[in-house]
């Protein structure tokens, strides 16, 4: 079977999965009365849950492409994995532009705000994100006093995720099919035991095993071959066009699917958790491998471009939703519904996207070329 080794497919996800986490944020609002009124409260529900989703996407998503990595490079024509070069190959991609972030929110934020006489400061310690553990500061103190810095808790479990897998890919050389359900074990079992705890369960890395699970196996389905892969490749376009529709159905249906009613707590958790990382896992798989897909991301070029930049695009949108929060303020539309959920959230992205190519262009990709050095086969 032929294996590529870049799926010019996921660049396309990848943007689409931060729309997501972008909505997600951009409808936000600290106007008091805007947020009490019932059609914003409504509203609100639905994009969170996107944003929920979006989220998750990523992980799935991270999952899928660095198994691959993984299983190409140790079972390619040499046959050699370092882990030593897979860290440094991800550092280099991860590191300079979330550490500049980093900088920014710190130290730069705070200094500009004091400039305009809107000066504050902020209490989490730098240390916590500078050592990738930024999604336990969350979880133990609750939300930097900046969006800019609390955002960046995903990137800790992409840290952290990065530090462990190719070792539990190497234990279970050969037992995938044991390692699998034993992350998603210790998934069910820290949700049942802390989801009507204090714990801040979204934001734990344990919690999360369960997307990086689904994306690990659709990834060995995908590298491997074999009867799964044949029947997910072989599926009729209706076949496709249904997971479409439940995926879309259960964005649409999430507070009375998921709400509880209908499974009791954690499990009604567990399975939306499962659920959607599965139907993700799907999406991914069937955009690289499907012929019969109903539509291929990746033709509409502006997915592909964004795609290619959303690593700054993610790293950057809530400075760009701090600027448009303050413009509306500023021109008095701070308390409209329309200004809110329209013009802040393009303000936002026309103020990104720029410093997004600039980043990658300028700053990103110098790094980047540094990983040729770094491949193990």
């Amino acid at each position: 079977m032929q294996r590529p080794t870049y799926f010019a497919d996921l660049d396309a996800l990848r943007f689409i999965a931060f729309l997501f986490i972008f909505l997600g944020h951009a409808l936000d609002t600290p106007n008091a009365d805007l947020s009490s009124t019932s059609f914003y409260q409504s509203y609100r529900t639905h994009i969170y849950t996107l944003g929920k989703t979006g989220f998750s996407f990523a992980f799935v998503l991270s999952s899928y492409i660095n198994t691959w990595v993984i299983l190409a490079e140790r079972e390619g024509a040499k046959g050699r994995f370092s882990p030593w070069r897979f860290y440094l190959r991800r550092a280099l991609r991860i590191w300079p532009l979330y550490f500049v972030v980093l900088f920014i929110g710190f130290t730069l934020v705070p200094y500009v705000a004091a400039l305009a006489g809107s000066g504050y400061t902020e209490q989490a310690h730098p240390l916590w994100f500078a050592l990738f553990a930024g999604n336990f500061y969350l979880i133990e103190h609750g939300f930097t006093h900046s969006p800019i810095i609390s955002v960046l808790w995903s990137v800790s479990v992409e840290e952290q995720f990065y530090i462990v897998w190719p070792f539990l890919l190497i234990l279970f050389r050969w037992h995938m099919r044991l390692l699998v359900p034993l992350l998603i074990g210790v998934f069910l079992l820290i949700t049942y035991r802390f989801q009507a705890t204090e714990v801040n369960l979204f934001f734990h890395t344990l919690f999360l095993l369960g997307d990086i699970a689904i994306g690990a196996l659709f990834a060995h389905w995908s590298f491997h071959g074999g009867a799964v892969f044949n029947r997910l490749v072989a599926l009729p376009r209706w076949a496709i066009g249904s997971v479409y529709a439940a995926f879309v159905l259960s964005l649409v249906f999430y507070q009375p699917l998921f709400n509880g009613h209908i499974v009791p707590e954690p499990f009604s958790l567990m399975i939306e958790k499962l659920w959607f990382a599965t139907l993700l896992g799907f999406i991914i798989f069937e955009q690289n491998f499907c012929g019969n897909s109903v539509l291929k991301f990746r033709s509409v070029r502006a997915f592909t471009y964004f795609g290619v930049i959303s690593y700054g695009l993610f790293c950057f949108h809530e400075i760009g939703l701090l600027v448009g929060q303050r413009l509306i303020d500023a021109l008095g539309h701070g308390s409209d519904l329309s200004w809110t959920l329209g013009a802040k959230p393009l303000i936002a992205f026309l103020l990104i996207w720029p410093m997004a190519h600039l980043s990658w262009n300028s700053f990103e990709k110098p790094f980047l070329k540094l990983k040729t050095y770094l491949r193990s086969n």
